[in-house]
């Protein structure tokens, strides 16, 4: 029996808990061999099936059962496809076929397309969709782009989903979109590690690609969200404050574009979050951001932290208002 399940495939981040049982055997590869065969060796739907799923110990129904479930072929029974792949053959070539089983080759072209569909005349039940030929001419762009600037951290296969979805889009915004995706999603699941984490993916993305003031909005957003856990409220005896990656970078991008820049892009970063309630004020974030571009040792910045707020037993989780947005 076929049981690839596409959630196996589909975590987050890459690795988080281990490699997932199965994992070595990816579907992307066994899809790209089918496709192969068919649009390049010109086999058989049928005889591509049994190909691939003797190479990889599959059965021959889940296999078609996962190619059309995933739209890489599609039956003949729909028209408007069908009437796509029509078109590469010219009239004379559709009579031949009509005549070859005994039917009337009279009639318009669009009455002759339409007598091939409803007596079922091509050699396969089912056909490549345009889906397949994307994703083979789209092989070499679209593992490049994965191999380039996420394969450190996501797997291959939700990639490829949406790449299927956006590969018209520009090359440079592709994985920019990807990783907005993941921030998004740790944001509707209020996950405040995976916040944290996929940002940081995103500004080590804009480091590679020395857009230094993007990656200063991404720093920012994991420093302000580091101050303010407020997703793991009931774990703040662990939490220990933003980590001396975060610093370093405060560090590296205050060189680069100077003290006001960053100060002036804080402001920007906080007033953007969407809080309804807060840890560190406003006020002490920026004081705090401050002593980082006055070189403050970290540790002297995490104890401070740690005093005042986390290692608190009286601290008073306050309600956001106007007044604490804009408190200075």
């Amino acid at each position: 029996m076929f049981d690839y399940s596409p959630d196996s495939e589909r975590l987050s981040l890459k690795y988080p808990n281990g490699v997932p049982e199965g994992y070595a055997i990816s579907p992307m590869q066994y899809t790209f061999d089918f496709i192969y065969l068919v649009y390049k060796r010109e086999s058989s739907i049928d005889k591509a099936i049994e190909g691939v799923s003797n190479e990889y110990g599959l059965s021959e129904k889940g296999l078609r059962d996962y190619l059309v479930e995933n739209k890489y072929i599609l039956g003949n029974r729909d028209m408007q496809e069908c009437s796509r792949k029509l078109k590469s053959y010219n009239t004379k070539s559709l009579k031949k076929i009509l005549k070859m089983h005994g039917l009337k080759t009279s009639g318009k072209r669009e009455r002759i397309e339409r007598r091939i569909f409803e007596n079922n005349l091509f050699e396969d039940a089912y056909y490549l969709s345009s889906k397949s030929r994307v994703f083979y001419k789209n092989k070499k762009r679209r593992v490049r782009i994965f191999n380039e600037w996420l394969s450190d951290y996501y797997y291959f296969s939700e990639f490829n989903d949406y790449y299927m979805k956006s590969y018209r889009k520009k090359e440079a915004n592709i994985p920019i979109e990807f990783i907005n995706l993941h921030i998004k999603k740790s944001i509707e699941d209020e996950s405040h590690k995976n916040y944290v984490m996929n940002n940081n993916i995103m500004a080590k993305h804009f480091l590679k690609r020395e857009r230094y003031r993007k990656m200063l909005e991404c720093v920012l957003k994991i420093f302000c969200m580091n101050l303010n856990p407020v997703w793991k409220i009931d774990e703040l005896d662990e939490h220990n404050g933003f980590a001396f990656e975060t610093y370093n970078d405060l560090l590296f991008l205050r060189d680069e574009l100077g003290r006001n820049a960053v100060i002036n892009t804080f402001y920007l970063v906080w007033d953007s979050f969407d809080f309804d309630r807060i840890i560190v004020p406003k006020y002490d974030a920026y004081r705090y951001l401050k002593d980082i571009m006055n070189g403050k040792g970290y540790n002297r910045i995490i104890d401070s932290l740690n005093e005042r707020f986390y290692d608190n037993e009286n601290l008073k989780i306050r309600r956001i208002t106007q007044k604490t947005l804009f408190d200075f």
